[in-house]
């Protein structure tokens, strides 16, 4: 059960004549029980009275805002953007200091949106792992556990929906809510957009590439959802004796202008240039805002910086001001406060600009950064524990592993090595020069799109704060 409690809202606000400004306080609580609805709306109510709930509130977002933020130099219209999608996706999510909480993931329009058939009804759908997670666990691997946590609850219903179809396993539903069975109203999307199921088992993959965290699998019971997926996907393929293979028949992919598709994919790696080529044309001017992102990330994977930018800066239209909340499609229309639009836009910034890539043996960056911006920062990036601050110019990469504490720098202590990739050169960076083959992060700069950057960083956890700087001009790595 849900309790809210608000203060009320008059129909209309007036500013007196002789006022050129006034400010208007209003407060809602959310809760899973009405004494601690109750308690947080008092002690709202008491922060209201001694001024103090602006500057809590303040408090609150510096602190996020020193652990994690996103940054460019060059572009004051993107900086915003980055920093307003930063701003609601974590409004989304429970708080940094209790993530552990009830938590019933998060909608396109997130938690505060939908009903009477607007914005998806609050429901969830592959948005949240697909478009919104990506980013946060960058940052926040423990708020995108609670989404997971999140699916994990939904077992019994994924079962249900699976049985349902005549198949085995989990069938995790395309929109869910708090039992996991299938709440789409449309049944074709409910059967056939079954890419959710890989779409959720690649999240929980990429969770543990950045944290190793394997209790998420045995105290969490994600292995039981994981393999539940398999069953599904077992039991789903169809065996063609002509050809000697399975098939996934009758299926509706992520472009839903098309259903009842025969082995569907999401990208073909041999002609994914034709396909930047091909799709930029016909795709839909006023579609999801979270298009022209993906559209990016390709173009920067290709090596062309300025037409990926000429892409991105298609998403401007989807902002609304003058609070930057995005809308679902470029004309205004569609769900407001549109995550899924600023997760795919966040991802082209984040993912694009700097080459990030999790892996199961490392992280990978290969940035690559369009002519009008001059620097990228990107701080408090969290891989196997660590932190790490980024800052990325044209030719130069400074990175920042920052010095843990408290229970945090009682963790297990790592090395820092860097083996430059032309000559193989290691270049140890910590008193000891330890070697913890289990522990190594990799971190590749390749020359692939004639970077300025060659070589092959490793990071084996640290201990400290160290800058590592490497530039090509100079031919040499600068340690502060």
């Amino acid at each position: 059960m849900v309790h809210l409690i608000w203060t009320p809202i008059p129909s209309s606000l007036t500013l007196p004549p002789a006022q050129s400004q006034k400010r208007w306080c209003f407060i809602v609580v959310v809760a899973d029980s009405l004494s601690v609805a109750e308690t947080s709306f008092d002690e709202g109510l008491e922060l209201m009275a001694t001024g103090g709930l602006r500057r809590t509130h303040e408090a609150a977002w510096k602190e996020l805002w020193l652990k994690s933020k996103v940054e460019v130099v060059g572009s004051e219209r993107l900086l915003k953007a980055v920093i307003g999608c930063m701003f609601y996706l974590l409004s989304a999510f429970p708080s940094i200091h209790d993530p552990t909480d009830f938590f019933g993931g998060v909608s396109p329009g997130g938690l505060s949106n939908g009903s009477d058939a607007q914005d998806y009804w609050g429901h969830v759908f592959w948005d949240q792992e697909i478009w919104i997670l990506p980013t946060v666990a960058l940052f926040y691997p423990k708020l995108a556990r609670a989404a997971l946590e999140y699916r994990v609850r939904t077992i019994d219903g994924a079962k249900y929906n699976a049985q349902k179809q005549g198949y085995k396993g989990l069938k995790l539903a395309w929109q869910s809510a708090m039992s996991g069975r299938e709440m789409c109203a449309d049944d074709i999307y409910g059967e056939q957009e079954i890419h959710i199921n890989g779409d959720i088992a690649l999240a929980f993959q990429n969770y543990y590439y950045l944290t190793e965290d394997l209790t998420m699998f045995t105290d969490g019971q994600g292995s039981q959802l994981i393999w539940g997926v398999a069953d599904y996907w077992v039991s789903r393929v169809t065996w063609s004796p002509d050809d000697q293979k399975y098939h996934l028949l009758g299926v509706m992919p992520p472009d839903e202008y098309y259903s009842n598709v025969n082995n569907s994919v999401y990208t073909n790696t041999v002609i994914r240039r034709n396909d930047l080529e091909v799709y930029e044309i016909v795709t839909d001017p006023h579609g999801p805002a979270m298009t022209w992102g993906m559209f990016a990330i390709g173009w920067l994977e290709l090596g062309d910086a300025q037409k990926a930018q000429r892409l991105l800066e298609k998403c401007f239209r989807n902002i609304q001001g003058p609070f930057q909340v995005w809308s679902e499609s470029s004309d205004g229309t569609g769900a407001v406060n549109f995550l899924t639009g600023m997760g795919g836009f966040l991802q082209a910034v984040v993912f694009g600009y700097s080459g990030f890539k999790v892996q199961k043996e490392c992280l990978a960056f290969s940035p690559l950064l369009p002519d009008d911006l001059s620097e990228l920062s990107i701080c408090g990036v969290s891989y196997l524990g660590h932190q790490l601050d980024w800052l990325f110019r044209r030719d130069e990469v400074c990175v920042i592993l920052r010095e843990q504490e408290g229970s945090a720098a009682s963790a297990k202590k790592c090395d820092l090595q860097v083996i430059l990739k032309a000559t193989g050169t290691k270049i140890p960076l910590t008193p000891g020069n330890k070697q913890n083959e289990q522990g190594i992060i990799e971190i590749l700069c390749t020359d692939e799109r004639n970077r300025s950057f060659l070589g092959v960083l490793f990071f084996v956890c640290g201990w400290g704060v160290c800058q590592l700087l490497y530039t090509r001009e100079k031919s040499t790595f600068t340690i502060f």
